[in-house]
């Protein structure tokens, strides 16, 4: 076996001048069996990239056997392996086994979005010195057909290790109670509401009241959750599975009342908006974009955004494999809708939370990201 080291420099002996190295990253979860069923199923690897400083980096799910190829004039600098599973994987260049090219801790990931694929930007950044991977592609399964590298992804933000910045958008055109949240981070209230399968329990300055369900409304399944207006003494909570509901409850007299039957939504997040009479409610499971307003007066509103169509939500959890966190939803005015996503505020450590806020026009599904962060 030859190190890397020397192959490389007798590959780059008439070598012009390299531009900027270039990080690469290519990802199998399985090889492809050839023909010899006695050898390591292969992943093949086309680098065309003439004149150019090239690292790569490859990550695979264990036994699998790298055939990488270069063009005349593509100089391949420094390659790394890793991945999840044991070092049972190999790595050849042109036909020529390397070794020292193992590295442990890499996540093995099919897309350039959630948690796992920032940790892996970060970690390639520190290791090559970059603020950004030149170019992202995977494949489940491997074919006889190579994964070419032939350019650099200069489309997908997400290969940039601080890529949020370019997405954050203004708000000084929106109402004076969404300026005056984003600007205090203020929603302490004077009141709790514990929702449970038995009731409501809302607590206030003079301390706790009960308000156990009533017989005349529908069974509670799963409680999700309740928010008090003061104003107008009514309470309103929602459940989820079945039909769901949304229900109010009337404090002075202990009333339930069923607002309106959600018809099989699934609701995580719920708000009264006392200025125009409206509950608007934020989706649940793998759907936190699917955003219902529902007006006292039986005005209905909806709008639906993919996950992906709030910038950098995908990235607080393991996107694909988990569903994400909630969107919260804080103030509703004049159409915009003030939302957050938060995780981490349950660990030991709620200063390591981190945080996205958004403003969502219900009318338009114009989504801006208005903060990211942590704390």
């Amino acid at each position: 076996m030859y190190k890397l080291g020397l192959v490389l420099l007798l590959f780059g002996l008439a070598a012009p001048v390299l531009a900027e190295r270039e990080v690469h990253v290519v990802a199998v979860g399985r090889g492809h069996q050839t023909d010899n069923y006695y050898a390591l199923p292969e992943a093949r690897v086309r680098v065309d990239r003439p004149g150019h400083d090239i690292s790569l980096v490859l990550l695979d799910g264990g036994v699998l056997h790298w055939q990488i190829e270069t063009t005349a004039g593509t100089i391949i600098s420094d390659i790394i392996r890793s991945g999840p599973s044991a070092q049972d994987s190999k790595v050849s260049l042109t036909g020529i086994p390397m070794v020292g090219v193992q590295v442990t801790g890499l996540p093995l990931v099919y897309r350039p979005s959630g948690r796992k694929f920032r940790g892996l930007v970060d970690a390639v950044a520190d290791r090559f010195g970059t603020d950004h991977i030149s170019s992202f592609q995977a494949a489940h399964k491997a074919n006889q057909h190579p994964l070419t590298v032939d350019h650099i992804d200069t489309t997908t933000a997400a290969l940039a290790r601080n890529y949020l910045p370019q997405f954050l958008r203004g708000y000084d055109d929106l109402s004076p109670d969404i300026r005056t949240w984003i600007d205090t981070d203020d929603d302490d209230t004077e009141f709790d509401v514990a929702f449970d399968a038995g009731g409501i329990t809302l607590t206030g300055p003079s301390g706790p009241r009960r308000f156990p369900v009533t017989p005349d409304v529908p069974e509670i399944l799963l409680p999700v959750a309740g928010v008090y207006d003061p104003t107008s003494q009514v309470i309103y909570c929602i459940t989820i599975g079945a039909e769901g509901y949304l229900y109010s409850v009337d404090v002075r007299t202990g009333v339930w009342t069923v607002v309106t039957s959600l018809d099989e939504y699934d609701a995580a997040g719920l708000l009264y908006d006392a200025d125009t009479r409206q509950l608007v409610l934020t989706g649940a499971f793998s759907r936190p974009g699917d955003i219902r307003v529902f007006g006292l007066d039986g005005h209905r509103a909806s709008a639906f955004i993919p996950i992906t169509g709030f910038p950098g939500l995908t990235d607080l959890f393991d996107y694909g494999n988990e569903h994400g966190p909630p969107l919260i939803p804080r103030v509703f005015s004049d159409g915009w809708l003030l939302i957050e996503a938060r995780v981490g505020d349950d660990g030991p450590d709620r200063a390591s939370a981190q945080y996205r806020l958004y403003a969502l026009q219900i009318a338009t599904g114009e989504v801006r990201l208005l903060r990211f962060g942590t704390g």
